[in-house]
């Protein structure tokens, strides 16, 4: 304990020193790492990653480190020989690559990797927790809130699908620009505040151009501001259109150089998109220093404009107009498209799950209502950008399942506005044994994960499969089994949309096709071979130039096939009854997998 010296020379004790915001919010954001790594160190422990584009993600990383053009996003290893065009973003893989370039000489190939897949998505989670409280802390003008909001991210049901440790795909980065987007927009807004928006929202646009819905979604809510008379408006929507146009070129041609500036994507952010946000701008510019006084003047110039870059969008690409999907065969869009549930809507969802993802970001809607009413004249306009970005979010997530993520970790704020009040009733409670009562039932009710868990209370899960057979598909598709198959010889392997990414990343072997929708050609062949009859199937397999084929009994597209064609090579191979030209193999420590070779 510290001392000071009293007026006559006594020793007196001073107060302890209290810490102060930013060391309260760090502790806490690391005690929330803490539950993390705590949470998911089965998975650690196992090389379990949450999701295939994991796999693939790290899988890019390696090509990249072992010589593979900075510009050169193929995947070489499915399709061959030509190889599938990826639609993500080289950027993501910058993190990731520098943990394992700073850890692989001290540690291994194997313990880098595994440190770059905990230590990257513990930085973004970090990041986000930050961002979440700031917000909140802006919201709310007070601290405890704050750090309430920074801890309260860790039992999020957004954070558990995005954030978590071997979780490095670019999902948990999108809800931070997200999150960065709102923070730097809700409020008193100057154009720097706008520009920050503008540069997140490029680079959301650039890791995955599911950001151009929010990014609109932001842009009509400016636009719409300044309409209703909203003057410090003014100027952000042409800011931040402006600088999503200059970043989204500078983010482009870091990644692309020079060489796709004659293509034209729909997956992936090309000219026609940075030329549209770059007229946008312009036309916002003009407009907000030109358009006539009044609610009916400004929309209808604004309007104008809004139609001048949507037109000029449908004429430079109209083959984008039915979506980055629309390529897709009808057997692909049937029997894969429809069967990926993160990017269909909630209504299309088992009632459990759709309530579950639902449920916290509307307690965040009452919170922001709540807040909104009761709120001062100064403050108001604050609660309505909080709010019409609560409800963008929202909506996104119920037509786009994995976009919940972002609404969840949004919605936390708005949560508190509700609960922060009811902590400080609690506490102002006289009796010791009622105070810590009430005070833990608020806690929980406040607890992000509990509306979810209410639901799974009163509508149970019920499992498609039987718990023995998840864990025979688990062990099958696990790491340390795929392992095995370089006991094989380096060839092609016909397999399902979904094993591939395991498959190329634990072994030498290469794949027909994967669940990526650039690759529409070979994941129709596979589509095809799995549910065809045997002479189709000899046939494309032959082609493909493949020389063995396995199947893990029971995994979501194997089961997927056999439904849609119960007497197709699906259901025989997971039966062990195959075609003649197809040869049973026993490959040594293998688990579960059916593998046939090719006889002729």
């Amino acid at each position: 304990m510290t001392a000071m010296i009293g007026e006559h020379g006594a020793i007196k004790s001073a107060p302890p020193r209290r810490l102060g915001h930013g060391a309260m919010l760090a502790l806490v954001i690391f005690a929330s790492m803490v539950c993390l790594v705590l949470l998911t160190l089965p998975d650690m422990v196992k090389w379990r990653f949450g999701d295939a584009d994991d796999m693939m993600r790290l899988q890019e990383v390696r090509d990249w480190l072992a010589g593979q053009s900075w510009f050169d996003l193929t995947q070489y290893r499915i399709a061959p020989p030509g190889g599938l065009s990826m639609h993500w973003s080289r950027l993501l893989d910058v993190p990731l690559a520098a943990v394992i370039l700073m850890v692989r000489p001290f540690a291994g190939e194997h313990l880098a990797e595994l440190s770059a897949s905990i230590l990257v998505p513990l930085i973004t989670f970090a990041l986000i927790a930050m961002t979440v409280a700031a917000i909140t802390r802006r919201m709310l003008a007070s601290d405890q809130p704050a750090l309430l909001a920074a801890f309260f991210t860790v039992a999020n049901i957004g954070t558990i699908s995005v954030a978590r440790p071997m979780r490095i795909d670019h999902h948990g980065w999108q809800a931070l620009c997200a999150l960065v987007m709102v923070l730097a927009l809700i409020g008193d807004r100057n154009r720097r505040r706008a520009a920050v928006a503008g540069v997140f929202a490029a680079f959301w646009m650039h890791v995955s151009l599911e950001g151009i819905v929010f990014t609109a979604g932001c842009g009509a809510w400016l636009g719409l501001s300044w309409i209703a008379g909203r003057e410090r408006c003014r100027d952000a929507l042409p800011v931040f259109l402006a600088a999503a146009a200059a970043a989204s070129l500078g983010f482009f041609v870091s990644v692309h150089g020079f060489a796709l500036f004659a293509r034209t994507f729909c997956d992936a952010v090309s000219p026609v998109h940075i030329v549209v946000l770059a007229l946008a701008a312009a036309g916002s510019s003009l407009a907000v220093r030109l358009a006539p006084d009044g609610m009916i003047g400004r929309g209808l110039t604004l309007g104008a404009v809004a139609l001048v870059a949507a037109a000029t969008y449908r004429l430079w690409a109209p083959q984008c107009s039915g979506g980055a999907f629309s390529s897709l065969t009808p057997l692909t869009y049937r029997l894969w498209y429809l069967t990926v549930d993160e990017g269909l809507p909630l209504w299309t969802q088992p009632a459990t799950l759709a309530l579950g993802w639902v449920a916290f970001p509307l307690v965040g809607l009452i919170g922001a209502a709540h807040g909104l009413r009761s709120a001062s004249p100064d403050r108001r306009p604050l609660m309505i950008d909080y709010l019409a970005m609560l409800v963008i979010a929202t909506l996104i997530g119920i037509v786009v399942m994995r976009a919940s993520a972002m609404a969840n970790l949004l919605a936390i704020p708005g949560s508190l506005i509700i609960f922060a009040p009811l902590w400080k009733r609690a506490q102002a409670i006289s009796s010791m044994l009622a105070r810590i009562a009430v005070s833990a039932a608020v806690t929980i009710l406040a607890v992000p994960l509990t509306p979810a868990c209410l639901v799974l209370a009163a509508v149970p899960y019920k499992p498609t499969n039987k718990p023995a057979q998840e864990q025979r598909i688990e062990s099958c598709l696990a790491a340390s089994n795929m392992v095995h198959f370089d006991a094989l010889p380096k060839s092609v392997i016909m397999t399902t949309l979904d094993t591939s990414q395991a498959l190329i990343f634990m072994s030498h072997q290469s794949a027909v096709g994967a669940g990526y929708h650039r690759n529409v050609a070979s994941m129709t062949d596979v589509i095809r071979f799995f549910t065809a009859d045997d002479a189709t199937a000899h046939d494309i397999m032959r082609v493909r130039h493949a020389r063995y084929a396995f199947v893990c009994p029971g995994d979501g597209d194997a089961l997927t096939y056999t439904k849609a064609s119960p007497a197709g090579l699906a259901s025989r191979l997971e039966e062990g009854e195959p075609p003649l030209w197809l040869k049973p193999v026993q490959t040594p420590g293998l688990r579960y997998a059916k593998v046939y070779k090719l006889i002729d």
